[in-house]
């Protein structure tokens, strides 16, 4: 990956780099790629992580993918952003770890009724450390960090994040 987006970058040197937020660990590591390969243009600076775009009602990440979900499970798919939410409800209490907050966000999507004929299960929520990428456990109160996390409805991977302790 770091030599194409090099020659990318290269190849168009007033580029002005925009990656939205969700999935925040490729937006992240881009950052660190033009730091890491020395490019000259675009700096790190002109790498723009922008907020994820949601459906306004739902609060759905918007995504190519939800196109491949039915209606019934179009109903079910917020329940991602809503476990994640949960999680970062807790994040300001004191002793608040980052398997807390994995349980918090995992034991939301276990908590929902699922209509009959949808499948849903959970893929896994991280909690991780904003530069290092490294998962967090034990205390994040104060820390900088994202809480990721996916899960499949049906045949279809939803993934989303939220930032907890820094903004865009």
């Amino acid at each position: 990956m770091h030599i194409s987006v090099k020659k990318i970058f290269n190849k168009h040197s007033s580029f002005e780099s925009v990656s939205p937020s969700s999935p925040c660990l490729p937006s992240v590591t881009h950052k660190a790629v033009l730091k890491d390969l020395l490019i000259s243009h675009p700096t790190p600076d002109n790498m723009h992580i922008i907020p994820t775009t949601r459906d306004l009602s739902t609060n759905l990440a918007l995504s190519s993918r939800n196109a491949y979900l039915s209606p019934q499970e179009m109903e079910v798919a917020p329940i991602l952003y809503q476990a994640l939410s949960a999680a970062k409800e807790g994040y300001s209490e004191d002793g608040i770890t980052g398997e807390v907050l994995i349980e918090r966000a995992t034991s939301t999507v276990d908590s929902v009724q699922v209509p009959e004929g949808v499948d849903m299960k959970v893929d896994y929520f991280e909690v991780f450390d904003k530069e290092t990428f490294e998962p967090v456990r034990g205390p994040v109160r104060g820390r900088k960090v994202v809480i990721a996390g996916a899960i499949w409805v049906g045949k279809t991977r939803l993934i989303d994040n939220l930032l907890l302790g820094w903004d865009m």
